[in-house]
């Protein structure tokens, strides 16, 4: 008989009962979506309910200097029609302010565009109403007068001069910034033999959840 030594194990960590990587996983409550019996956060109906619906920036950077909603007001079937100036009287702003990054800097954030619109879809007015259709269509009848201005969508020059400053009240549109130094880098490059330039670009900071897949909306 000849012993040999045995074969190592082909099995990974990614081969364990309860990993879930490289496989399919049934979701339990498959059958229930597909089937249509699902409830949704819009299926639900309690007692004096209302819907939302809002009123979106078409441009990327505008101004915003008049809103005219009277005509929807009078609408029986609209509860309130909502701006930023009527919110700005009663809500705390969030201020996105890190403290393992300091110095970083954040705009006060209201739920609605307050004086211009800063991206395209940003939401500009809410309409409450009885129903969700009856909201949208309060929110066609709207008219906001917008004063274009030019959109920052480069950050190779987002922080030059003549770039408009999205948050004028911030100074300029530089974020955060945070530089590491070692040893002599100036000495390290005349010395090298070569030096190689390249850009890195991330496309994505972090992963979030999908609101949309549990049934929530605006």
């Amino acid at each position: 008989m000849k012993i040999v030594e045995d074969s190592p194990s082909t099995l990974t960590a990614l081969d364990r009962p309860n990993s879930y990587i490289g496989r399919s996983v049934p979701r339990p409550n498959l059958a229930r979506l597909t089937q249509g019996r699902a409830q949704y956060v819009s299926d639900v109906t309690l007692p004096r309910i209302a819907h939302v619906a809002f009123v979106r920036s078409p441009h990327a950077h505008a101004a915003i200097k008049k809103i005219d909603s009277a005509a929807e007001k009078k609408s029986p079937s609209v509860v309130a029609i909502v701006t930023a100036e009527d919110l700005t009287k009663i809500i705390t702003p969030w201020v996105g302010v890190l403290t393992h990054l300091k110095g970083i800097k954040s705009a006060p954030q209201y739920p609605l565009a307050t004086g211009r619109a800063r991206w395209q879809g940003e939401a500009v007015v809410a309409v409450v109403a009885r129903t969700r259709a009856e909201a949208e269509d309060a929110c066609e009848l709207v008219e906001i007068e917008y004063e274009e201005l030019t959109p920052v969508t480069d950050p190779e020059t987002a922080l030059d001069p003549k770039t408009p400053i999205i948050h004028p009240e911030l100074g300029d549109n530089l974020c955060f910034e945070r530089v590491h130094t070692a040893g002599d880098p100036d000495k390290g490059f005349k010395d090298a033999d070569a030096v190689v330039e390249t850009t890195f670009v991330f496309g994505r900071q972090t992963g979030v959840t999908a609101e949309k897949e549990s049934g929530f909306d605006d």
